[in-house]
């Protein structure tokens, strides 16, 4: 008999006649109770979890690429110090260059040949006196110049006209 019965259900929702809206109600029905039973599912907080997730994702996401962006700033930045100071230094062998490049010009000439023999090798001429004094001797002989150059240097504007007025008095006597 149970086999009877499932016939005939599947028989009469097989060929009955039905009403269009009657069918529209039914289906919003049937979508209505899915939806109750997929909220009755989600209410342990599945949903909520997922929710969070996509967030905490999308926010590692944004905090990985931040990291990267500002490593690759930096590491901008300091290739354009490096740069800055290895044309800097470039810079300072260019002119390093042109010196040397003057002095090989000047190698082969006398007097730069005589220079060097006087510098390095300490060698003399032959009607040539050399006097050699020890360091301190020149330490001093610069003090007592810078000194008098100071005491030169603080009189004032009036004593400089009187000085030269005596000289050109001087002069004029002695040229008579």
């Amino acid at each position: 008999m149970a086999k009877k019965g499932n016939r005939l259900r599947e028989f009469e929702k097989n060929h009955r006649v039905l009403d269009i809206s009657t069918a529209q109600a039914e289906r919003q029905k049937k979508r209505v109770k899915t939806k109750e039973k997929k909220v009755q599912e989600n209410n342990d907080g599945k949903k909520k979890i997922r929710i969070s997730w996509v967030k905490i994702t999308g926010l590692v996401i944004c905090t990985v690429f931040i990291f990267v962006v500002g490593i690759s700033v930096k590491n901008i930045y300091d290739l354009k110090g490096r740069q800055a100071s290895l044309e800097e230094e470039n810079h300072k062998l260019q002119q390093e260059k042109e010196e040397l490049s003057m002095e090989l010009e000047n190698i082969n000439s006398n007097e730069y040949i005589e220079e060097k023999a006087r510098r390095e090798l300490k060698l003399i001429k032959s009607n040539e006196l050399v006097f050699y004094f020890p360091d301190h001797f020149h330490l001093e002989t610069e003090k007592k110049n810078g000194e008098e150059q100071g005491s030169r240097d603080t009189k004032s504007d009036t004593d400089n006209t009187q000085d030269t007025a005596q000289n050109k008095t001087e002069e004029k006597e002695s040229s008579n």
